[in-house]
C-alpha cells in the first residue's frame, strides 16, 4: 500500500488520520480533527528500551539541568490542596529528580515514583521499578505528576485512564509534555522542506511517539472526564538543551537561533513545552 493511501486511527481521538511525512527513523501521521501528530509504530525498526543509558546519552543536559521553575509550580499545586500530608505519585519518574526536590521542600509529603529504571533506595521516597501498564496499585494519590512521559506512550487513552484510576476523588493530575503547535516545532517543519532536516529529525525521533498540539492534549484530558484547572506557561531552560555537537560555529548558530525562538515563544505564548493541571 502506498503510504499516502494509508490511514491510522488517531491515538487521542480515534479519528482516521492521514500520512504526513516519512523521516529517517519514523513515519508521521496527522489527525485533522484534534491536530495531533504521531508516529506509525510499525515504522520503528529498533524500539527504545529506556535503560540507564537513555538518561546518560540521549538527553544529558535535560537531566543535569532541571526545570526548577516547573518543580516550584508543582510544589505550589501540592500546597494548594491544603492536605496536611499529601501523597504524590510521579509517573515515569526517571532518576527521581522531582521527588528529591520535593523531599527537600517538605518532610510532610508522601513521595512515590515509578520508572523502568531502578533507582537507589531512599528512606523518604518509595521508588517502584516497573511498567505502569503492568503494575497493580493498591492505593490512590492526592497528586499525580507525569513530566515528559506521555509523549513516549503509544496507548495514551489507557495511560490517562490509569492515572485517573489511581488519583483520589478531587485529586489533581499534572501533565507536562512537548508542544507540537509551538514556534520551534513549526520552524523545524518549515526548514525541513528547505533542506535543513536535522532539527525536525531530532524533534520527531523514535522516542516520541505522540506530539501533542494544545488542542489534542486538552482533548485527551476532557475525553477522560478530567476538568482542566490550569495551563501555566512552561519554558524550556536553555541550559537543559541537548544540541548535537558539531563544529563550534554551527553549534553557536544553533544556540542563537533557538534563543531567538524561545524569546519569541514567550511573547506569543507558544512554548515548546506545555503543562496541564486537571482535576
Amino acid at each position: 500500500m502506498d503510504l499516502a493511501d494509508k490511514t491510522i486511527e488517531c491515538p487521542v481521538c480515534n479519528y482516521k488520520s492521514t500520512y504526513y511525512k516519512k523521516l529517517k527513523e519514523v513515519t508521521l501521521y496527522f489527525c485533522d480533527n484534534c491536530k495531533h501528530r504521531f508516529t506509525d509504530v510499525e515504522s520503528i525498526q529498533n524500539k527504545e528500551t529506556y535503560t540507564l543509558e537513555y538518561f546518560k546519552q540521549k538527553h544529558p543536559n535535560w537531566f543535569k539541568n532541571q526545570n526548577f521553575e516547573l518543580f516550584d509550580y508543582i510544589f505550589n499545586i501540592i500546597k494548594s490542596t491544603k492536605i496536611d500530608s499529601p501523597s504524590v505519585f510521579d509517573v515515569c519518574c526517571g532518576q527521581g529528580d522531582l521527588l528529591k526536590y520535593l523531599k527537600q521542600k517538605s518532610n510532610k509529603i508522601k513521595l512515590t515514583g515509578i520508572d523502568f529504571h531502578k533507582n537507589e533506595p531512599d528512606e523518604k521516597i518509595n521508588f517502584l521499578c516497573g511498567d505502569i501498564f503492568k503494575t497493580e496499585f493498591k492505593e490512590k494519590y492526592d497528586v499525580i505528576v507525569n513530566l515528559a512521559s506521555v509523549e513516549h506512550v503509544w496507548n495514551v487513552q489507557d495511560y490517562m485512564n490509569i492515572l485517573s484510576k489511581i488519583c483520589k476523588n478531587g485529586g489533581i493530575i499534572i501533565t507536562m509534555t512537548i508542544n507540537d503547535s509551538s514556534l520551534v516545532y513549526g520552524a523545524a517543519r518549515i526548514i525541513y522542506n528547505l533542506g535543513m532536516k536535522s532539527p525536525m529529525e531530532r524533534l520527531y525521533d523514535k522516542h516520541h511517539l505522540n506530539h501533542f498540539s494544545k488542542k489534542s492534549l486538552e482533548y485527551l484530558h476532557t475525553k477522560n472526564s478530567l476538568d482542566i484547572i490550569d495551563k501555566p506557561y512552561t519554558k524550556w531552560p536553555m541550559k537543559s538543551l541537548d544540541i548535537p555537537k558539531s563544529n563550534f560555529l554551527l553549534e553557536s548558530i544553533n544556540k542563537l537561533a533557538l534563543f531567538g525562538l524561545f524569546i519569541s515563544e514567550k511573547l506569543l505564548g507558544k512554548s515548546i513545552l506545555q503543562t496541564i493541571s486537571a482535576r
